[in-house]
């Protein structure tokens, strides 16, 4: 810690020295002057002392100050004047001794009292010169702590920049110079740091070309708004592929200009691939439960694996009931010198027998065995998958994936295989069940009682007339059970499904997630019409997809984890620090404002800075980790989203809530709590609104959360050539067992999403 020494300590100590020193001073001086008076009187005629006189008044003065030099200078006049008058012979000069007694009383006074002046200012230039040292001194250690601070500061900065995987950036708008780039740019973009500093723009020549022209008329006129925020794809030298999401936050001056632009850069690479993972297992699930065509289920699987990270070729293979044997199905990326080699495999095939365990086999160049019969082993191929496809224990296909590029399938490919031979077993059975149901009615029965699959038909009135199918015992039903029953009445506990029945009743076709008794179904609802068109009931296919779903599940709630620690994280780590760093920037200002020095503005700035600096982080923080929704609740959560709304954007944003609280569980809470955040953040970048408002509604039977504006919206509905953002939030609303609804109207748009009230 620094001495703090007091400024006036050291003048103090001598002004409380003075009085002392002066009657020293005084008391010597006239004792010596004494002693002289005494001497002279003694010595007579011949000796002078006045010299000695005039140099006692002086030192007297000096050292006591003018009034001891004064009296001195009177005593020496007296003494003088005594020692004259005892001389004999001077009886007739009094007058003339008088007249030199007050000659050399003025001139011993004025000289004393020029001494007494001389010493004190002496004395005054010494007390201001220690002064001015002192002060100098204790700011010399300020401006030494101030600059061991922002060291410090800056040190940590550097610390932050530089061990994180995301891209700091500082840019000077004015001179269009990049100031700072952390060393996490050369991990994404392939390319040094300097190559920035050289020219600001070459960022953009690592941009994806379909993406380029749009960051960069983003770039250029959104960064100066605080509006900068684009995700796009960033092509690296060796080729490969990084998505980056890009935000910038202008820095302003007490004039409201902006003379620094701080961005950050994050790599989201991996979440646009779980993104991406979860879209292909969602179109796929389409695919096969809305097809009975078996070659284009197989050819949509391979559509949909070929998309997977590193993947370049691959094969469907089908089982032989009879046989054993696996025959190619369908194939991508494989050329036609091999086909005939790789159109069959034997029942004691390498790779059957791989496969005959239900596990995946994956395998490097050098593990990949150069016995195998085909190309898979014998055309240079760098990574190769076998996924078996089972169904109930049985072997029904095989499906083969490989890599000319990749050294190794990457975690998330694995991942993406496996769901797929896993969600493509279901649909095989079920494409085979319906294929067999055209030959035989007994065919049939066999094959829906061997398929994870419920069928349900029921009239136009709604009356069930076929009940059938394995997936019912998961509901606790036996086949038939409910037949001539209301299916209104059958599933009046089970408000998902009377929605369905009902859109199904109208004469719509449509997929639909259904969770009944834990288990999760993908359920197909298929209208029929009479001769003249109309709807006359429909046909429900249910299959069970209960994996598939945890799977999801589990990716959906990993996501959410990573964003609630993330924001712990920068809550318990960086606003902690922020707030030391402003505790100590609010302390110099205050002590540089007391001395009233010119650096108090610089610090002034500082400290509102970091008070900014430490809000936003706060602001993300609760966007990334609601910490009110697990502490209050649904409603006070959205109440804070609303808020926060309003105080960022130029808008009015409110929740209204029939009840504070509300009967749903936390993953329940969650899930809607994270639709209207996605829906909130759809309006504000598309639909220009100027009031958006977040309801949450007791519809009796249901839960209903809304979220409306009166902007112009954006001109698109929930489907395959839709935004991530709106299958996101459908997806999320089918995990809950919920229906989401996307309504474009002339004065607005409206999102919303009903899910069946559970009484806790």
């Amino acid at each position: 810690m620094r001495k703090l020494t007091h400024p006036f300590g050291k003048h103090s100590a001598d002004a409380a020295g003075g009085p002392a020193r002066e009657i020293a001073g005084a008391a010597l001086g006239l004792a010596f002057i004494g002693l002289l008076g005494w001497t002279n009187l003694r010595a007579g005629r011949g000796l002078n002392f006045e010299f000695l006189y005039l140099l006692s008044c002086c030192g007297v003065g000096w050292f006591a100050g003018v009034r001891s030099a004064l009296a001195s200078a009177a005593f020496s006049t007296v003494c003088l004047y005594l020692a004259e008058t005892q001389k004999p012979g001077v009886g007739g000069v009094q007058w003339l001794i008088a007249w030199n007694s007050g000659v050399r009383l003025l001139a011993f006074a004025g000289i004393a009292w020029l001494a007494g002046e001389a010493g004190r200012l002496t004395r005054e230039l010494e007390r201001t010169v220690r002064l001015r040292t002192s002060r100098l001194e204790d700011e010399i250690e300020e401006h030494k702590a101030t600059a061991r601070l922002l060291n410090e500061a800056l040190e940590l900065f550097k610390q932050l920049a530089e061990n994180i995987a995301d891209v700091f950036w500082v840019t000077d708008p004015a001179k269009q110079h990049m100031e700072y780039v952390s060393p996490a740019f050369e991990g994404v973009w392939g390319e040094a740091c300097q190559t920035l500093y050289a020219s600001p723009v070459a960022w953009l020549e690592g941009v994806h070309p379909e993406d380029r022209a749009r960051v960069k008329e983003a770039a250029s006129t959104r960064q100066l708004t605080g509006a900068y925020d684009e995700e796009y794809r960033v092509v690296r030298p060796d080729g490969s592929l990084r998505w980056v999401r890009d935000r910038a936050f202008p820095v302003t001056n007490k004039a409201g200009v902006v003379y620094r632009i701080v961005g950050i850069a994050a790599d989201v690479t991996e979440r646009k691939r779980d993104e991406h993972l979860v879209q292909m297992q969602r179109n796929l699930a389409v695919a096969l439960s809305s097809t009975s065509d078996l070659s284009f289920a197989l050819d949509r699987l391979l559509e949909v694996g070929l998309e997977l990270q590193g993947i370049d070729c691959g094969g469907v293979y089908l089982a032989e009931l009879e046989s054993g044997e696996l025959r190619l199905a369908a194939h991508r990326g494989l050329t036609e010198p091999f086909l005939a080699r790789v159109s069959c495999y034997k029942a004691d095939a390498l790779e059957v027998r791989l496969v005959k365990g239900g596990r995946v086999f994956y395998a490097r160049e050098d593990q990949i065995p150069r016995s195998l019969e085909v190309l898979w082993g014998s055309q240079g191929l760098r990574a190769l998958a076998v996924a078996p496809v089972r169904h109930q224990g049985a072997l029904l296909g095989l499906l083969i994936l490989a890599s000319w590029h990749e050294g190794e399938m990457p975690p998330k490919t694995r991942v993406g295989i496996e769901l797929l031979a896993s969600q493509v077993s279901g649909a095989i059975a079920r494409i085979r069940a319906e294929q067999a149901s055209r030959q035989s009615e007994a065919h049939l029965r066999a094959t829906v009682n061997s398929a994870p699959i419920a069928l349900l038909a029921a009239d136009a009135q709604g009356t069930i007339t076929v009940q059938d199918g394995q997936a019912l015992a998961a509901m606790g039903v036996k086949p038939g059970e409910h037949l001539r029953r209301p299916v209104t009445e059958v599933y009046q506990d089970h408000p998902v499904v009377l929605d369905n029945v009902r859109r199904a009743l109208a004469g719509e076709e449509f997929s639909s997630v259904v969770e009944l008794n834990a288990t999760v179904f993908d359920c197909r609802y298929t209208p029929l019409r009479d001769a003249q068109g109309k709807p006359g009931g429909f046909v429900a296919v249910a299959t069970d997809v209960t994996e598939r779903f945890r799977l999801q599940r589990e990716i959906l709630e990993i996501s959410d984890r990573e964003q609630a620690r993330i924001g712990q994280d920068v809550h318990d780590g960086l606003c902690q620090q922020l707030i030391g760093l402003a505790f100590n920037a609010n302390s110099l200002e205050q002590a540089l404002f007391a001395q009233q020095r010119p650096e108090a503005a610089t610090a002034h700035k500082i400290s509102t800075l970091l008070d900014e600096a430490i809000t936003e982080s706060r602001r993300v923080c609760r966007g990334l980790y609601p910490i009110r929704l697990r502490t209050q609740g649904l409603v006070p959560a959205l109440e804070e989203l609303a808020a926060n709304t309003c105080e960022r954007y130029p808008m009015h944003c409110r929740c209204q809530a029939e009840a504070r609280e509300l009967h749903c569980d936390m993953a329940t809470a969650t899930h809607l709590y994270r639709i209207a955040q996605e829906a909130l953040n759809n309006a504000l970048k598309h639909s220009g609104a100027r009031t958006i408002t977040i309801g949450v509604h007791d519809l009796g039977d249901c839960l209903e959360l809304e979220v409306s504006d009166d902007g112009k919206g954006i001109a698109v509905k929930p489907g395959p050539g839709s935004g991530m953002g709106l299958h996101i939030m459908e997806y999320r609303a089918r995990l809950i067992g919920g229906t989401f609804h996307f309504n474009r109207r002339p004065d607005g748009t409206t999102v919303s999403c009903r899910i069946p009230r559970v009484t806790q």
